[in-house]
């Protein structure tokens, strides 16, 4: 059984997927890019591996530029080596600040890190920040290509406002 519902995803996310090279069976080896992290101490879940099997590789251009409090210029890359290779660190403080085991899957906005935690949630990080991108890995393409919410800071470092400001909705 897949653990992404692709037939939940709206007809303008699945066009841009399709745009960027998706299809409903693509299907590419994982292991491409999990042994090399795993080499660098991530530990891999299905969630990641499923991911990375059906979007790994692709990078998908915005539908919507502006979202309700952040600009969406940048096309979500599914690159889990440049996401991950070197940024240990960084997946260490997002657990150890949300908890969960999380593995990158690519990069988003300013060429933050995007990790998906085992259950299926989708968090960004870099700068000093981290930032929700949805409890389950559609409602992250949702945001991350049709900018249909508010992006929410989770946390930031300390002497860093939270950046979007909860009140730029």
């Amino acid at each position: 059984m897949s653990l992404i519902r692709f037939d939940s995803l709206s007809e303008d996310l699945l066009g841009a997927l399709v745009a960027s090279g998706w299809s409903a069976d693509r299907k590419v080896y994982p292991g491409q890019w999990v042994l090399p992290l795993e080499g660098e101490g991530y530990r891999s879940h299905p969630m990641a591996e499923e991911i990375l099997a059906t979007v790994g590789g692709l990078s998908i251009e915005p539908v919507n530029r502006v979202g309700p409090n952040f600009s969406n210029d940048e096309p979500y890359n599914f690159d889990p080596i440049a996401a991950g290779s070197g940024q240990r660190d960084l997946v260490i403080e997002v657990g150890s600040v949300l908890g969960g085991d999380y593995f990158p899957i690519g990069e988003w906005l300013s060429y933050s890190s995007v990790f998906v935690e085992a259950g299926g949630r989708v968090v960004a990080a870099g700068m000093g920040w981290i930032w929700e991108l949805g409890s389950t890995f559609e409602d992250s393409l949702e945001l991350a290509v049709c900018a249909n919410r508010p992006l929410n800071c989770l946390h930031s470092d300390p002497g860093l406002d939270p950046w979007p400001r909860p009140d730029s909705r």
